[in-house]
C-alpha cells in the first residue's frame, strides 16, 4: 500500500482519492482530488461528463495526532449542453459555503456540550463566533419537539427568568415521568402557551391526563382550554410555600418590634422543619418563641395542620372537606396575615385537592430548572433566547 492509498483509506470520504500530503508547521496538508468523471445537472436529471474547468476548496477535517488536518480538494466545475447550465460537483461530507466537514462539526459539538465556546474555539483553532454557529446548526437539527412529546402523559408547566432582575421569564414545559425538559417558551403570556400546544396539534393535547403547575391563573387557564382530558393540580411546593411566607411574615414583624428577644433570632428554618425532624435544642426554641408570641404559634399549627392534610387525604372528595374545614378553623383565628392565603385556598380549591387523586408535583420541574441555571452560568449568560433553549434541550433527553 503506498502513502496515498493510506491516507485514503484512513479519510474514508466517498469518492476522494489522496494525491499528496504535506507537514506544514502544525498542520497536516492533504491534497485530494474527486474520482468520478460525472455529474448530475441540478436543472434537468441528465448527467454529464463534460468537465468546464476545475476548482479547489479547502476543508478542517478531524485532528491526527494532535495535528489540524486540512484537506484541499480538486473540484469538477460540469457543463450541461442540454441546458446550457455550469454547475459545480457537491461534496457528501460537507455543505456548500462550510469550511469544514461534516465530522468536524460533530466534533465540535460534542466539544461545546461539556464547555464555553472560548474554550472549544481555542482547541480546534476556530474563533468562537463559528463554533457558536456550528453548535446551533447541529442543535436545530437534533432537536425533534414533535417527538419528544410522543406518549407524554404528565407535563409541568413553570417559569425561570431569562435576564435575572429584568421581568424577563421563560415558559418551561416538563415531562414528570420521564424527568426531560419538553420545550422552552420565550414568554408566560396566556396567548403565546396557547398558541403553542395548539400548534402541537389535538392528537398532543388529547394524551395530556395531568397538568401540574403553580398558584398563577394563566397556567390555569392555558391547562382548562388546551387539556381536555386533563386533571389541573397545583403544586403542593407552591401552595405550602405560601402558607409557609405568612408565617414567616410574623416572624420579621416579631424579629423587627423585638431585637434584643433571642428567641425570635434564628429562627426562620426552624419553623420550616416539620416537627417531628427537630432535635431537642430546636423543640426548646420554638416552645420559648410560642410563650413569647401565641400568634405565631396558632400559624405554626395551622400550617402543620395544612401540611397533615396533604399526607391524609385519600381522595379528592375528602381532602375537599380537610380543606373546608382548614378554612373555617383558621378563619376564626382572626388572624389579617393568614386572609389571603385562605382566600386562595377557597379559590382554587379544586385544583389543590386535586393532588389526591394525582400525587403529582412539579419538583421534577424545579430540578431541571437548574440545568438551564447552569447552562446560562457556563455560557457567562445567553441573551439569544434562542440559543438557550436549544442548548438546555440538547443536555435534557
Amino acid at each position: 500500500m503506498t502513502e496515498n492509498e493510506f491516507y485514503t483509506n484512513l479519510l474514508n470520504l466517498p469518492n476522494i482519492l489522496v494525491d499528496s500530503v504535506l507537514l506544514k508547521d502544525n498542520k497536516i496538508i492533504i491534497s485530494c482530488h474527486i474520482s468520478t468523471k460525472e455529474g448530475k445537472c441540478i436543472n434537468c436529471p441528465k448527467t454529464t461528463t463534460s468537465i468546464n474547468q476545475y476548482t479547489n476548496r479547502t476543508l478542517q477535517d478531524l485532528s491526527i495526532v494532535g495535528k489540524e488536518v486540512r484537506l484541499e480538494i480538486r473540484i469538477p466545475q460540469f457543463y450541461c449542453k442540454i441546458c446550457n447550465c455550469y454547475f459545480t460537483q457537491e461534496l457528501d461530507f460537507a455543505d456548500s459555503h462550510k469550511s469544514y466537514t461534516h465530522r468536524q462539526s460533530k466534533w465540535i459539538f460534542e466539544l461545546c456540550n461539556q464547555q464555553p465556546f472560548t474554550e472549544v474555539g481555542a482547541l480546534v483553532n476556530l474563533s468562537n463566533v463559528t463554533v457558536q454557529n456550528i453548535y446551533f446548526e447541529q442543535a436545530e437539527k437534533l432537536v425533534k419537539v414533535k417527538e419528544r412529546f410522543a406518549n407524554v402523559r404528565k407535563i409541568g408547566i413553570d417559569e425561570i427568568a431569562h435576564r435575572k432582575g429584568k421581568g424577563d421569564f421563560c415558559c418551561v414545559l416538563t415531562d414528570l415521568e420521564r424527568g426531560i425538559e419538553l420545550d422552552i417558551l420565550p414568554n408566560r403570556k396566556k396567548e403565546t402557551i396557547i398558541s403553542y400546544f395548539k400548534a402541537l396539534g389535538s392528537t398532543v393535547c388529547e394524551q395530556i391526563q395531568v397538568v401540574s403547575c403553580d398558584i398563577w391563573d394563566t397556567y390555569i387557564a392555558v391547562a382548562k382550554e388546551c387539556f381536555p382530558n386533563a386533571e389541573i393540580t397545583l403544586d403542593r411546593f407552591h401552595i405550602v410555600k405560601a402558607l409557609n411566607e405568612s408565617l414567616d411574615d410574623v416572624r420579621k414583624s416579631l424579629r423587627k418590634t423585638y431585637k434584643n428577644v433571642k428567641e425570635y433570632k434564628k429562627l426562620k428554618w426552624i419553623l420550616y422543619k416539620q416537627p417531628q425532624k427537630c432535635n431537642e435544642e430546636q423543640r426548646i426554641l420554638l416552645s420559648n418563641a410560642f410563650i413569647q408570641s401565641p400568634t405565631l404559634h396558632q400559624i405554626y399549627i395551622q400550617r402543620n395542620r395544612f401540611n397533615d392534610i396533604y399526607d391524609q387525604a385519600k381522595n379528592a372528595e375528602q381532602m375537599t372537606t380537610l380543606l373546608t374545614t382548614w378554612t373555617e378553623q383558621a378563619e376564626k383565628l382572626e388572624q389579617p396575615i393568614l386572609n389571603k392565603f385562605i382566600k386562595t385556598v377557597r379559590n382554587r380549591m379544586k385544583y389543590i385537592a386535586s393532588y389526591a387523586n394525582t400525587h403529582v408535583t412539579n419538583a421534577a420541574t424545579e430540578g431541571l430548572n437548574n440545568l438551564i441555571r447552569h447552562v446560562k452560568r457556563i455560557s457567562f449568560g445567553m441573551p439569544n433566547f434562542e440559543h438557550l433553549r436549544l442548548r438546555v434541550l440538547l443536555r435534557s433527553s
